[in-house]
């Protein structure tokens, strides 16, 4: 009688009808780390700095096991053109004697260095080259200000689309009034690079849905009534996701002290532009099983379950579309990406992406332009 190699294998035939395992998906998820924080961080450009950014690439290793199987220091997407990464640069601008920061998105394949443009950097200088723009003595005038900033994050990463939020403000020492600040959010596309209207990117049932969903009033950071939106383009919003899914919300900055109308629109993101075809878990269901759970992300072959919680990320087994072994846990973490792999392309992500990980992927290059 011949011996069964694989008992694995064979259990699994029993099971499923063919030779699997019992989880065969991987899962590619992009962490926000650090970034500038907007209240505490921006009255010196000494603490202001590009967020950071980290690729995991979670699947079974070759004794079946749940691992994080290769990690990268940047966001790092699969697009049909092969993998790209993605990133925020700072710059420093210079014009009519004062600093300017400003972050800058960019993106390129994997094997190239994004290309980013620049007016005038600035240069070195000395500490005593510098002073607050008001209340200079005679002998200040001629310094250098540094006044006014733009910081960029990436709250979502698709091989289509970008979502990002800036935060545009001054340091107290450059506008003491306070609370003249602005959060605008957009989402882009890989092929322009340029904010996308909700409604040209969708159709127009989807911009009708937008303006639907648009509020009566605008709150500000205290919770309290603000501006009255009134009817906008639709190239104001962002994508988050809330209870196992990507969701778009509209996002429309209204004045001052965070004054802004934000809400989800009920238009669902298509695949196409996602990148992820899985079917959203049942939240209910899984709340009650998984107690404490703040949101899910589920495989498009409804084998493997991701559940955020405050403290910790756990990845559990998933049949039927309830939880079953807990087969990895992790730190909490910003999750902005999430692409998963079935099947053969599980293979074919981990030598791949072996493969970026083995040498350092190129930094963006800073072209300066030349005067006309």
């Amino acid at each position: 009688m011949r011996t069964l190699r694989h008992p694995v294998w064979f259990l699994a035939i029993l099971l499923w009808g063919s030779p699997i395992w019992p989880q065969q998906s991987g899962v590619l998820l992009g962490i926000a780390g650090s970034s500038t924080s907007e209240g505490a961080d921006t009255q010196d450009f000494a603490t202001i700095h590009e967020p950071q950014y980290q690729t995991l690439w979670i699947a079974r290793d070759a004794d079946g096991k749940l691992k994080v199987l290769t990690t990268l220091p940047a966001l790092v997407v699969p697009r049909r053109d092969g993998f790209w990464h993605v990133g925020v640069k700072q710059l420093c601008d210079f014009q009519n004697n004062n600093e300017r920061l400003r972050h800058v998105l960019w993106a390129a394949p994997v094997a190239r260095p994004a290309e980013i443009e620049q007016s005038v950097p600035c240069t070195a200088h000395n500490p005593e080259d510098y002073a607050p723009p008001y209340g200079r003595t005679e002998a200040d005038m001629d310094k250098i200000s540094q006044c006014g900033f733009e910081l960029i994050n990436i709250l979502y990463l698709s091989p289509e689309l970008i979502s990002a939020s800036t935060y545009t403000a001054q340091s107290e020492a450059c506008e003491p009034r306070g609370g003249r600040y602005s959060i605008d959010f957009s989402v882009r596309t890989f092929d322009t690079g340029e904010p996308a209207d909700f409604g040209h990117l969708l159709g127009a049932k989807a911009h009708a849905a937008y303006a639907r969903a648009l509020p009566k009033q605008g709150q500000n950071d205290a919770g309290g009534e603000c501006a009255e939106p009134s009817a906008p383009d639709d190239t104001g919003w962002r994508i988050a996701h809330q209870r196992g899914r990507w969701r778009p919300f509209l996002h429309l900055d209204l004045g001052f002290f965070g004054c802004a109308a934000d809400a989800p629109v009920a238009v669902a993101l298509p695949a196409s532009l996602t990148g992820d075809s899985s079917v959203p878990p049942d939240w209910k269901l899984l709340q009650s099983k998984l107690p404490g759970v703040a949101d899910l992300y589920s495989s498009p072959a409804g084998d493997l379950l991701i559940a955020q919680y405050k403290t910790q990320t756990k990845f559990f087994e998933l049949r039927a579309g309830v939880p079953g072994k807990l087969l990895l846990t992790l730190p909490a973490a910003g999750i902005v990406m999430a692409q998963w792999a079935t099947g053969a392309h599980v293979h074919d992500w981990t030598e791949q992406l072996a493969g970026i990980a083995a040498r350092p992927l190129p930094a963006p290059v800073i072209r300066v332009r030349t005067a006309p």
